[in-house]
């Protein structure tokens, strides 16, 4: 049975970003294993992101922007994002960027093979696969998955389905990304469109819902022809790719280091922020933060400060019981957000760098009312938990 210092199991977005930063690192020369069951070799999928300045990914971002356009229940306009770009990535890119990295480094090697067990050994991380069994120091874990359907927590989905269209005539503003759009049936839940344009004739349009449950596939093409014949002058249009994909939204306790040679990370490790579905920025920070404690300490773990989290994750049940329970129109509660305040602060909020003065002030401006009770729902949650 081979050993190897780092196994990772995944080999997705966040174990190909953590394969990348330990190569950046101090431990580029530890034997590192990389297994997955896909070569992913096309593009499956869109990641989107605001960032400042320049990124680790910055020379395959395939677009960005300075401006985007959101159109909600009172206000609909340009939003001034300050420093801030608004990014796209493509899947494919990332993948043939990342291993084009790894492969100048002779210490990693990637499988693909299906893994059928993760255990922790005495001797270290154990992974069975359907080729044979490895051994390493530690494991990193993003297969792992979540139960999402705990009955006290809150347990949504994240799900969309976009289409990649060439028109007839030029009708994308190349310089305006629609971020959020709101002007489509809501049915009770959270649903938008956004548009990511290529050019003046080439855009991803992209159809995304905030609920528990799956639509049939028709329906989501139904909202995307809808959307795409109400709003957009097209003149005709051909659809070359499609994406679609499912994200939890869960406020379940996630372990990150449920053993002593086994670290979770990506959305099994709890990098997915509940309340909303971001996932790529934080994974990238949380697992830098990772790599750097593993170089100074020889410990993977990333470093919390406990009681900030608790917060941080209580806000997200707080939204996650509003929309579960639609005690208030959401396109409403993200149109008072991005009206009431400035959409940097808004990012700065997302991304967890606020303070817990500046989260109040900014959660001053959503409807006390429906957010007061979720609160109290969340606080009997945890209480009858305990």
């Amino acid at each position: 049975m081979k050993r190897y210092d780092f196994i990772i199991a995944g080999g997705g977005m966040a174990g190909l970003s953590l394969a990348y930063y330990l190569s950046k690192s101090q431990l580029r020369d530890r034997s590192i294993l990389i297994i997955d069951r896909e070569p992913k070799n096309r593009n499956d999928r869109t990641w989107c992101y605001w960032e400042q300045g320049v990124g680790p990914f910055e020379p395959i971002v395939f677009r960005q922007w300075s401006t985007v356009e959101f159109f909600g229940t009172t206000y609909s306009g340009p939003l001034n994002i300050g420093d801030y770009r608004y990014k796209m990535l493509r899947g494919i890119d990332f993948y043939q960027y990342i291993k084009a990295q790894l492969a100048a480094i002779p210490t990693i090697e990637i499988k693909q093979a299906n893994i059928k067990r993760i255990k922790d050994t005495p001797q270290g991380g154990f992974v069975l696969t359907s080729q044979a069994p490895y051994i390493a120091d530690y494991v990193f874990d993003s297969t792992f998955p979540l139960k999402l359907n705990l009955p006290r927590q809150h347990n949504l989905l994240q799900h969309f389905k976009g289409w990649v269209i060439r028109t007839e005539k030029p009708c994308f503003d190349v310089q305006r990304p629609r971020m959020m759009d709101f002007r489509i049936e809501q049915e009770g839940d959270c649903r938008f469109l956004y548009i990511l344009p290529f050019d003046e004739r080439t855009a991803l349009v992209e159809y995304t819902i905030f609920n528990e449950t799956l639509l049939a596939e028709p329906e989501y093409e139904t909202a995307l022809r809808r959307y795409i014949e109400q709003y957009l002058d097209t003149g005709g249009y051909e659809i070359s790719e499609t994406e679609y994909g499912v994200i939890p939204m869960s406020d379940e306790p996630t372990m990150e280091s449920p053993s002593d040679h086994i670290i979770r990370i990506g959305t099994s490790g709890g990098y997915t922020k509940a309340s909303t579905g971001y996932t790529f920025q934080r994974t990238q920070r949380y697992l830098q933060q990772l790599v750097r404690n593993l170089e100074q300490t020889g410990k993977p773990q990333r470093p919390v400060n406990r009681l900030y989290q608790w917060f941080k994750m209580f806000q997200d049940s707080v939204l996650l019981n509003v929309l579960k329970y639609r005690r208030h129109s959401m396109a409403d509660v993200f149109t008072r957000l991005y009206a009431r305040n400035q959409p940097a602060d808004i990012f700065r909020f997302l991304d967890e760098d606020t303070s817990v003065w500046e989260d109040l002030r900014i959660m001053s401006t959503v409807p006390l009312g429906p957010f007061t009770v979720a609160a109290a729902d969340v606080l009997r949650k945890r209480l009858l938990r305990v």
